[in-house]
């Protein structure tokens, strides 16, 4: 325990020498920045954070989450006083600190908020957590909900909005991308799909929208069929796909409300094909140089990929197993080439796609065409690429 004490006291020492030497952020600037800040890795993606505080307008530690029956877990040890000396100092160079619950269990989700009196529990515990530790506002990240949810989220968000909103605390709301229906099928039927978040609530009661505009993958058939069609395409974030996910959010929600979210990691698949499917199986997640790193052990330089990402695939005799079906995607397509070669000589396919600092311009462009308030990064980990810093301007 006073080896662990120690080195967060140095941690903290040498973050304070960065955060002294950092120029100040502009006052209010038109169209703003933030990132999230992951609790595992929170040393090195706040050293690399503290760097580069005159490109941040608010932070967002990735810290809370909500566990059984409800309760609040504290998985950056916020609670603990360790980190109060750094957030002090980005409140004194007028960087917004809004951390970040998350909860991924629909079902106790919807358990929870269904019910009066453990929904206006929860409201009371956020509240109380905000205004204890001092924080501008909250985001909340709640995901996997059932469309039956949707009356009872939108009641705590009310609620919450009730609470925070008179002590001058903001509430943000993270929210998963839609893809019009039009884009989700080839031959679309009309049937509506059914959502557990309300725009027209989350406009109304929150201050910040974040959208996810990330996770692609193979869920836009449309432009599978365009640019996966005996191509390798499963992108985590293609800027026409980003485009539509806007769109659809404009329709309800107020641009300046808006901040677009924006990845700095990738994925890696197993590919194969059959009887004119092409499978993607997704194997693990890639940080910008864990990709590159991966690509300089078998020889590849990246190449632009028409995602606009960075990209890369080789043939392997390596086999993975286990994947769960949820990780698995079919795309109608001819065989594509790589593949086919790699299939002839016995070995499986693997591919990269990632973004960079050149990608997450191309976003930022996006959302300024739109007009958005900002762009939110996922994640600050200290291993994006370090020129995407730049390009925040």
């Amino acid at each position: 325990m006073k080896t662990k004490t120690i080195y967060i006291a140095i941690f903290f020492c040498a973050a304070g020498v960065a955060l002294f030497f950092a120029s100040a952020v502009s006052a209010k600037t038109p169209f703003l920045y933030g990132v999230w800040l992951p609790f595992w890795e929170a040393k090195s993606g706040a050293a690399d954070i503290s760097l580069h505080l005159n490109s941040l307008n608010e932070i967002s530690p990735f810290s809370y989450e909500i566990v059984s029956g409800g309760n609040l877990k504290d998985d950056l040890r916020i609670g603990n006083g360790s980190w109060s000396g750094w957030f002090s100092a980005l409140r004194e160079l007028g960087i917004k600190i809004t951390p970040t619950i998350a909860w991924f269990n629909g079902d106790s989700i919807y358990a929870v908020l269904s019910k009066a009196k453990t929904r206006q529990a929860q409201e009371d515990m956020i509240k109380n957590l905000v205004v204890s530790e001092k924080f501008n506002g909250i985001d909340i990240d709640y995901e996997s909900m059932t469309s039956s949810t949707k009356p009872y989220f939108t009641l705590f968000l009310q609620g919450l909005a009730m609470r925070l909103h008179p002590l001058g605390k903001t509430l943000a709301c993270t929210i998963v991308p839609r893809t019009p229906l039009s884009s989700l099928s080839l031959n679309p039927s009309t049937t509506t799909p059914q959502y557990a978040e309300d725009y027209a609530a989350l406009n109304k009661y929150c201050d910040e929208v974040r959208v996810m505009a990330y996770d692609q993958g193979t869920i836009d058939v449309k432009l599978d069929a365009s640019k996966g069609n005996g191509n390798l395409y499963a992108p985590v974030a293609d800027p026409v796909w980003v485009a539509k996910v806007v769109k659809m959010a404009l329709a309800s929600i107020n641009r300046k409300k808006i901040m677009l979210g924006i990845p700095t990691y990738g994925y890696e698949y197993e590919v194969s094909w059959k009887n004119g499917v092409t499978t993607y199986r997704r194997l693990r997640s890639f940080t910008f140089f864990g990709a590159m790193d991966r690509a300089d052990g078998v020889g590849i330089t990246p190449t632009r990929n028409s995602a606009g990402e960075l990209g890369f695939a080789y043939a392997t005799t390596t086999v993975v197993d286990g994947i769960p079906d949820s990780l698995t995607f079919n795309v109608s397509s001819t065989e594509p080439a790589i593949v086919a070669s790699s299939s002839a000589a016995g070995m499986n396919t693997l591919f990269t796609s990632f973004p960079d600092a050149q990608s997450a311009k191309a976003e930022i462009a996006l959302a300024k065409k739109y007009g958005l308030r900002g762009a939110f990064f996922f994640k600050a980990d200290g291993q994006f690429d370090p020129a995407t810093w730049g390009v925040m301007k």
